[in-house]
């Protein structure tokens, strides 16, 4: 099995990129969906999270109100401190998760993505050990426009956002294969084509 990490700044493409691999024929262990089951109903992380941000970040559901929870955040003169408690509950959980949802790729002739927005942030906190990472980059301004536009963010929401990541040259330092999110789709998806079939390639010569 080859392990790959996904990362990338906030709309940034890396979606994008993880669904073309995913198209291609890799495994893809998405840690946003695993977060929303570990903030949804029954989600493991609910009741600590609302315990330190508060029951008004409840949804209707039974899980977290992530629009409410996000504003708490990201925003406010503590929002770095709220950024670690927050991170200090739910990624562990997310982990854990991530192991179960990988764990039958085991050793099996695959190619294994890790779609983890925040890689560059956790660092050595994440139990897994990558043979590639993949960072997914594009300028802040257009960035800025794919969240006020497909996301509905203000633009002070959408550069507060990207502040609160690491910089792209972080990101791109700890990346061993760098994808322009900036690119026209159709030539995007030609790269990702050829990564994909050299990944495939290396785990073939390692059996």
């Amino acid at each position: 099995m080859i392990r790959v990490g996904l990362t990338g700044g906030i709309a940034a493409g890396k979606s994008t990129v993880a669904a073309r691999l995913a198209y291609d024929g890799a495994k893809v262990v998405d840690y946003d969906r695993l977060t929303h089951q570990v903030l949804g109903p029954g989600g493991a992380g609910v009741d600590p999270v609302l315990d330190r941000f508060g029951r008004d970040c409840a949804d209707a559901e039974g899980g977290v109100d992530r629009s409410v929870l996000a504003a708490k955040v990201f925003g406010g003169s503590g929002k770095d401190q709220a950024r670690h408690d927050l991170d200090a509950i739910v990624h562990p959980l997310v982990y854990d998760l991530a192991g179960q949802v990988e764990e039958p790729w085991l050793h099996r002739p695959l190619v294994v993505v890790h779609d983890v927005p925040l890689l560059a942030e956790v660092g050595d906190s994440i139990p897994f050990a990558f043979d590639h990472v993949i960072a997914v980059e594009a300028p802040d301004e257009l960035r800025i426009a794919r969240m006020v536009n497909g996301r509905h963010m203000t633009r002070a929401e959408a550069v507060a956002r990207i502040g609160s990541q690491t910089s792209q040259e972080t990101r791109r330092h700890m990346a061993d294969l760098i994808v322009d999110g900036s690119e026209p789709i159709e030539q995007m998806f030609e790269f990702i084509d050829r990564v994909y079939v050299r990944l495939r390639s290396e785990e073939d010569r390692s059996r």
